[in-house]
């Protein structure tokens, strides 16, 4: 019964995660994840930063899922904030990509990044971890 149950979780919880696709010719790539202070108090904004590199030079958005472990319980993130990446970003094959987050409750937070292209591509997957403290 207790398989079960955690069974049907655990495939809950992939149930929204984001398929990567393959490197290859045309597909984003995305590193140096930053979530910065690691450390911050409920109400107070933290800076998400990171990395991209896209040969097409092509992207269109950006996909952060920012779920929690609160109270010993790990809540995905089933709807990710989405930053629209074509007015700055598109046209350009490396750069950086900024944004800011805030909580408002505490716990450890896990920030998790992807860039998608005009065809879809979905670039490889960032997490960082942000510790949520009282005021």
């Amino acid at each position: 019964m207790l398989v079960g149950i955690a069974a049907i979780a655990l495939s809950a919880c992939a149930v929204w995660r984001i398929e990567s696709t393959p490197a290859g010719p045309g597909v984003p790539i995305i590193s140096n994840l930053r979530v910065e202070p690691a450390k911050a108090r409920v109400g107070e904004s933290v800076q998400v930063t990171f990395d991209f590199e896209d040969t097409d030079a092509d992207l269109i958005e950006a996909r952060i899922f920012p779920s929690e472990f609160r109270e010993w319980v790990y809540r995905p993130a089933f709807a990710p904030k989405v930053l629209n990446l074509r007015a700055e970003k598109h046209g350009l094959a490396i750069g950086q990509v900024e944004t800011r987050l805030k909580w408002e409750s505490e716990g450890i937070r896990i920030v998790e990044v992807f860039v998608v292209d005009e065809k879809n591509h979905t670039s490889n997957g960032l997490r960082a971890r942000v510790a949520i403290i009282r005021r």
